[in-house]
């Protein structure tokens, strides 16, 4: 069937480590995802969003880092070993992250909500774009130390950056595109005055 843009958006999925084999992905694959994010609305053109990419020894030492996070900050009868395990696992599983980060200026002229809905929009960006590619599959993950300083501190953030998440990737040997959405009626109404 000929990719239309319909197609695309209704084939976009989360694809999880779970799934991922192992391989590496061709640093092109990010470039190009790096590079469609950019062209993502923003108020002002601004472009609020930032972008780290983690790859080779530095993708270990993150995930190492959010094992570390989560075990320190974890409550002894909250802690899951089997979330532990799934966290170090992504050393096998993941090629690239990518650490999305919102900046806003100190003097921003914009409202920090539509900086943050730009960056979403950059992420979705990034989402659609994986649709060329049918062995790279990614997700937007907020877990792995996200909201934590020490994360914060270990990606070398300042106090005008937002830490939003990563978009985790890697190789698939067969991606998953069908899905169950709810009928749009289900959220949509008419103004009636």
């Amino acid at each position: 069937m000929e990719a239309n843009i319909n197609n695309i958006i209704k084939e976009r999925r989360s694809i999880y480590p779970r799934e991922y084999s192992g391989k590496l992905l061709d640093d092109s694959i990010i470039q190009t995802l790096l590079e469609n994010a950019n062209y993502a609305p923003n108020h002002k053109s601004n472009y609020p969003w930032r972008f780290i990419i983690i790859k080779g020894n530095s993708l270990n030492s993150w995930i190492q880092k959010a094992a570390d996070i989560y075990k320190e900050q974890t409550p002894a009868e909250k802690f899951k070993q089997e979330k532990m395990d799934k966290t170090l696992n992504y050393q096998q599983q993941v090629s690239h992250a990518i650490a999305i980060v919102c900046h806003r200026e100190t003097e921003s002229s914009t409202i920090a909500i539509e900086d943050h809905c730009a960056v979403a929009a950059a992420v979705q960006n990034m989402y659609l774009s994986l649709h060329q590619y049918p062995n790279a599959g990614g997700y937007w993950s907020t877990g792995l130390g996200t909201y934590s300083k020490p994360m914060h501190d270990f990606l070398g953030l300042g106090e005008n950056d937002l830490l939003m998440g990563y978009f985790v990737l890697g190789h698939v040997e067969q991606k998953r595109t069908e899905g169950m959405r709810k009928k749009i009626d289900h959220f949509v109404s008419s103004l009636n005055l």
